[in-house]
């Protein structure tokens, strides 16, 4: 996290900050001083959502944030998501292939199939307009099955 944090800045408090603040987001606590080589592959996702979000950065992307995650941390994530987009103006693009999470973090929402762009809105919006009770629903109802 150090490492990652002197990207955004020189100053040592700075830098302090970004540390803990990484350390809240993935909750691994002195574990963020052992080598990432013995993490599991839950806790490197968490440390990754934690760099990305650490320097509250205005645009943040995110690819599966919370792949290879259990249900609690996935959660935990979800909603860190959330908070940081809310509380603090970042813009998060992300990018899943499940829908229920998009449809628990996003505000506005594209559907994207082979490489274009087949609905968009906000997650209501998509739900009233193919009569569907959740967005993998309205994505099947979209592209079909193949």
């Amino acid at each position: 996290m150090e490492f990652m944090a002197k990207f955004y800045t020189k100053d040592e408090k700075d830098i302090s900050e970004m540390i803990k603040e990484a350390a809240r987001i993935s909750g691994l606590g002195e574990r963020l001083k052992d080598k990432t080589n013995t993490y599991s592959k839950g806790m490197k996702r968490r440390l990754l959502v934690a760099r990305a979000l650490m320097s509250k950065p205005k645009l943040a992307i995110l690819d599966e944030p919370t792949g290879g995650l259990d249900v609690i941390h996935s959660y935990y994530i979800r909603e860190t998501i959330r908070k940081y987009a809310r509380e603090y103006g970042v813009m998060i693009l992300l990018s899943s292939r499940d829908m229920l999470e998009v449809e628990h973090i996003c505000d506005r929402i594209v559907l994207i199939n082979k490489g274009k762009v087949v609905a968009e809105g906000t997650p209501r919006e998509l739900k009233e307009k193919f009569e569907s009770k959740n967005l993998e629903e309205v994505f099947v109802k979209v592209v079909g099955f193949a």
